[in-house]
């Protein structure tokens, strides 16, 4: 029988407990020295300079760690609207304007996708001001692109970027449908439109000349997509779509310098710096409509009450890793191919039973010869996918 909640436990320290009620300390873990006004985690309370001092250090750890990007590397910084991407330009103007051995040495390209599409089209147009203004005010230039256009028109990419006066329709939203068939669920859609996304950043990358990308993903948003890449049937992903890098282009590499943050401490980051992210009206959002909305709607629940969930989520996605892949890769997400093996996998598992369940029965024929019709037309390559993985095959019908 199931033991979770028996006695099981040597110290009750180690169970998952529920969050209790918060005891500050009288001065700053860090220092000792001053009185404490900021707490994360329920637990740990710092004063602000060195609550600054370890946001700082740990944004910096982590790209110095990587040692990926050297001196006059060109990095797209993927911008969207939030706390997140407000603090990511904060830390690299600061970053850029140090004088010391620890300043940041690359040239930051910015880039924002017009993507807004539950927006009117003047909501939209005073958000790309809006957008403009914030990015000239931390001293980048800003890059415009409409995601809709670049969907009909991908190979036209150097027209579609703009550095402002952004052309965009009250049929953006159309054009886009218009690429992706009406019988395409919820959970497809979002699937597709994130590797177009995807697509985008790199054509923009290439581009510019960039070799690097950061993009705003946080904590919770790293945890989530770990758990949509397991039910999507994207495991062998993970790596790549939820590490630090992402290196299945050979050219570009996707980076997350902000995987190891949480809203809250970006938060407390920009109301110190007093910078004002901008902020939009959000879609109405049925949790249950979609894989990638349940599993976020998951995590951030149960964040709440057990405030370790998300840490242990990314701490086992950073151990998890592709035993062995074949050298090719997938035609649309670009990820490696598993090799093929006498061993069952679970891709092969799915679609044998796929097999089985929708096939019609001969009664006339015997059970053995039933069995061996059933195993050569599995083996004769039924679910050949033609150079795509499991979760891609899936989605690859739905685009027109």
């Amino acid at each position: 029988m199931c033991s979770i909640g028996d006695d099981v436990f040597e110290n009750e320290s180690d169970k998952l407990m529920p969050l209790e009620e918060t005891i500050l300390s009288k001065t700053c873990i860090k220092c000792r020295t001053e009185p404490p006004c900021i707490v994360l985690r329920n637990k740990d309370s710092y004063c602000e300079a060195c609550f600054l001092a370890g946001t700082t250090h740990k944004f910096k750890a982590l790209l110095g760690k990587s040692r990926l990007i050297r001196p006059k590397d060109r990095v797209l910084i993927y911008h969207k609207v939030g706390h997140p991407s407000t603090a990511l330009l904060h830390f690299l103007r600061a970053g850029l304007d140090l004088s010391t051995p620890k300043k940041l040495r690359f040239e930051p390209v910015v880039l924002f996708i017009d993507d807004q599409y539950h927006l009117s089209l003047d909501e939209r147009l005073e958000l790309l001001k809006a957008v403009e203004q914030e990015i000239k005010s931390f001293g980048f230039k800003g890059n415009f692109v409409s995601f809709a256009e670049y969907v009909s028109n991908p190979a036209k990419i150097d027209e579609l970027i703009l550095s402002s006066d952004l052309q965009i329709t009250q049929d953006d939203q159309m054009k886009l449908s218009a690429s992706i068939t009406k019988k395409c669920t919820t959970t497809s859609r979002k699937d597709i439109e994130d590797l177009l996304r995807r697509r985008l950043l790199l054509d923009v990358s290439k581009s510019r000349s960039c070799k690097f990308i950061f993009t705003p993903e946080i904590s919770v948003d790293t945890a989530s997509q770990l758990l949509t890449n397991i039910s999507l049937g994207r495991g062998s992903h993970i790596p790549n779509d939820t590490g630090f890098c992402d290196d299945r282009d050979n050219d570009v590499k996707i980076l997350r310098p902000l995987r190891l943050f949480d809203m809250k401490e970006l938060v407390l980051y920009n109301e110190i710096n007093n910078s004002k992210p901008l902020s939009i009206r959000q879609p109405e959002v049925n949790p249950y409509s979609s894989v990638q909305d349940l599993m976020k709607k998951f995590v951030s629940d149960l964040q709440v009450n057990f405030p370790s969930t998300v840490n242990t989520i990314l701490k086992t996605g950073d151990k998890l890793a592709v035993a062995e892949s074949g050298p090719l890769k997938c035609k649309m997400c670009q990820g490696m191919l598993l090799k093929k093996s006498f061993l069952l996998t679970s891709e092969d598992s799915t679609n044998f039973s796929h097999l089985v369940s929708t096939r019609s029965t001969d009664n006339t024929l015997s059970r053995q010869v039933r069995f061996r019709n059933v195993m050569d037309e599995f083996d004769n390559g039924m679910f050949d996918s033609s150079g795509l993985c499991y979760a891609c095959s899936k989605i690859s019908d739905y685009l027109l």
